[in-house]
């Protein structure tokens, strides 16, 4: 019923914008319309069409009734461009003068005329005086000023036969002449019309206004984009109104031609991309995603075409864009015939909206082009789509009201007659949550096992295949020298002695570290404390690393008390100097000096290994006693090193309760501090 009622009221409106008449108006014969039967206080204003005289490339001069030119008719409104197959000479750019004799009714004192389009420029005299200017029409491009029209020309005339000269000269647009079309009537007919039209558009601007900012209110309430493209083109049609209408606004801002007319094609153009964008988010599903892009750079082509190319380059694109938009509007209406066919919501009533639209936008383009001679009535057919797209929009509001209330019904049905079962449901949940949630932090701490586990095996495997096959190759290549070369000097065979006794080394300092760390990755590291004395373990680290120290001509330095001992596994305790010493030797240059301290304090015996080497560096510091972290890296003479030695000895302290402590400057040096429990006598 809604979708009839809106129907009706589009073909009331559309037919009542249409100018006919019932009665026969006079039209103009060879430059001659008799208008003396015509009654002006019954009919209203008319049009003044029919035959003019035209004389092409000639500006008469009113008052010189000497004509040397050609005169031919031209049929008014109309472009003087639609004869140029019957007159070659004529061109689209150029400049004419019309003339029509009008034959007025007795006791008509004054005058008035509505000019519509008029390309590009014009000036009108009536018996030889100028009545009114639009721009200013000139001989070439340089000379002419652009105007189209004004809303309202008025004279007065003493008179019953008047002569009315226009000349027109157009060097910009695509069309060419009186092409709109001239209205006669009293000042007092015109005005009042020119009045009504006024509330016609002020009442259209301001339903178009509203709705767009009551739109866009509810964007910025709930950012649903359509709504945000329908307020804009709400406000695009602002604009089109002003400027179909002429509204004073328009004619204060005083602009040229030129930009009038520029803003009027960026107003027509702007349609497409913000009309696509808005059916495009009602109906995405059926909307293809390619179409859309082609829609919108299409649309983008033919806004920068306006806004950098003249006039005389971008009004040829008009006809190009409405056939454009056209195909563009069987787009919507496939879209929307699909989503009629998919059963979405309000499809239909989009569907006569958009039909009832793309009639007036038709219409106005077929206009536009001069292919037909129709009043504009897009700015009526949105209106009505307004109302369409208003009615979608309540019934939804509404729509949306009943499934709400409907959902809060069910839930009081639900909460008054399901607490109980609710209560005894969330008990048996509880239950089962509290078992999961023990179940989950078993598996976590399986979990977290079995990760561990591997990362050991695989560090393990890592050190065993890099690290200790190393030294092990060393030894192989240096006995396969010593056994091929039985009289090798012995100047080398030291040599190789040498280098096989710190292979040696290596193997058996990183043997012993790998069997330490697995007894401490297995949970199965494990101290027996006994009385040890630390100059002992001191004196065996060094004895081992001996070789080295000479070969590097490192000083060491021993600040240690013969009756400092400690309660602590002295197997263990010696893993960790030695490991100590070692990495102080690897990590000094060549004459550097190493210094072994100790001292007691508070039932600890406190010792630190300081040395001259490269220091660690903050970035690697930060990393070496982390478990999850791997850091190693090679001495000042490229001693290969697996990266286990602090690990362990920091390890192995902490199960024999002591503590370590690490200070180092690059480029200075390093200190290492541990604290272990003094032994009592």
């Amino acid at each position: 019923m809604r979708i009839q009622t809106v129907t009706y009221l589009f073909v009331i409106v559309f037919f009542s914008l249409s100018k006919l008449y019932a009665q026969q108006v006079p039209v103009a014969v060879k430059g001659v319309i008799d208008l003396t039967e015509y009654d002006f206080n019954t009919h209203g204003p008319l049009e003044i069409r029919g035959e003019y005289e035209f004389y092409w490339n000639q500006m008469l001069n009113p008052a010189d009734n000497k004509i040397s030119g050609e005169m031919i008719y031209m049929q008014v409104p109309g472009s003087w461009y639609k004869l140029k197959d019957e007159y070659p000479q004529l061109s689209r750019h150029g400049f004419a003068t019309y003339r029509l004799k009008l034959l007025l009714p007795a006791g008509m004192t004054d005058i008035a005329l509505k000019v519509e389009d008029v390309y590009s420029a014009s000036g009108y005299f009536l018996n030889g005086k100028a009545f009114d200017y639009l721009g200013f029409p000139g001989v070439n491009k340089f000379q002419t000023v652009t105007r189209y029209s004004r809303p309202v020309m008025t004279g007065s005339v003493n008179t019953q036969e008047v002569e009315l000269l226009i000349k027109v000269s157009n060097f910009d647009s695509r069309l060419s002449g009186i092409v709109g079309g001239i209205t006669i009537g009293t000042a007092t007919q015109v005005e009042e019309e020119r009045t009504r039209e006024l509330f016609r558009g002020h009442f259209l601007i301001g339903a178009f206004l509203i709705i767009g900012i009551y739109f866009l209110g509810l964007y910025l309430i709930r950012t649903e984009h359509y709504r945000l493209y329908f307020s804009i083109i709400c406000f695009l049609m602002v604009l089109r109104v002003a400027m179909l209408m002429e509204l004073p606004v328009i004619d204060h801002l005083n602009f040229n031609g030129l930009t009038t007319t520029r803003l009027n094609y960026l107003n027509v153009y702007f349609f497409a991309p913000f009309f696509t964008l808005m059916i495009r988010s009602i109906f995405p599903l059926e909307f293809p995603k390619w179409v859309f892009r082609i829609i919108i750079w299409i649309s983008v082509v033919f806004i920068a075409v306006v806004i950098v190319s003249p006039i005389s380059l971008f009004s040829f694109s008009l006809p190009y864009f409405f056939g454009f938009f056209l195909l563009v509007s069987l787009v919507f209406l496939y879209v929307i015939m699909m989503a009629w066919v998919r059963g979405r919501s309000h499809a239909p009533s989009f569907t006569l909206g958009l039909l009832i639209l793309f009639a007036g936008t038709l219409n106005d383009m077929l206009n536009e082009i001069d292919v037909i001679d129709t009043t504009y009535v897009v700015h009526y057919t949105m209106f009505i789509y307004l109302l369409v797209y208003a009615y979608i929009f309540a019934d939804k509001s509404n729509t949306l009201q009943k499934k709400s209330q409907k959902l809060a019904d069910e839930v009081n049905e639900v909460k008054n007659h399901l607490e109980d079962l609710v209560e005894e449901r969330t008990t048996e949940l509880q239950s089962v949550s509290r078992e999961l949630e023990r179940q989950k932090k078993k598996l976590e701490s399986t979990n977290k096992d079995l990760v561990e586990s591997m990362n050991a095996r695989n560090r393990l495997f890592a050190i065993i295949g890099h690290d200790v096959r190393a030294p092990i190759g060393y030894n192989l290549q240096a006995l396969e020298m010593l056994i091929s070369n039985p009289g090798i000097p012995a100047k080398e065979r030291n040599e190789l002695l040498k280098m096989m006794a710190s292979a040696s080394e290596v193997t058996y300092n990183l043997l012993d570290n790998l069997l330490v760390w697995g007894r401490s990755q297995t949970g199965k590291l494990k101290a027996t404390p006994v009385r040890v004395q630390l100059m002992e373990l001191i004196h065996e680290s060094l004895e081992l690393i001996n070789i080295g120290l000479k070969e590097k001509h490192l000083k060491v330095e021993l600040d240690v008390d013969e009756d400092h001992y400690l309660e602590a596994d002295r197997d263990q305790l010696y893993i960790v100097i030695r490991n100590l010493v070692s990495n102080a030797m690897k990590f000094t240059p060549e004459k550097g000096s190493i210094h072994i301290a100790s001292r007691k304090q508070q039932g600890q015996i406190i010792i630190s290994i300081s040395d001259t080497g490269i220091g660690i560096p903050e970035t690697i510091l930060e990393k070496l006693l982390d478990a999850r972290s791997h850091v190693s890296t090679n001495g000042t003479r490229g001693e290969k090193g697996s990266g286990l030695g602090l690990k362990i000895s920091h390890e192995i302290v902490e199960v024999n309760n002591g503590w370590m402590n690490i200070e180092s400057e690059s480029k200075k040096g390093t200190t290492i501090t541990i604290g272990i429990k003094a032994s009592k006598k």
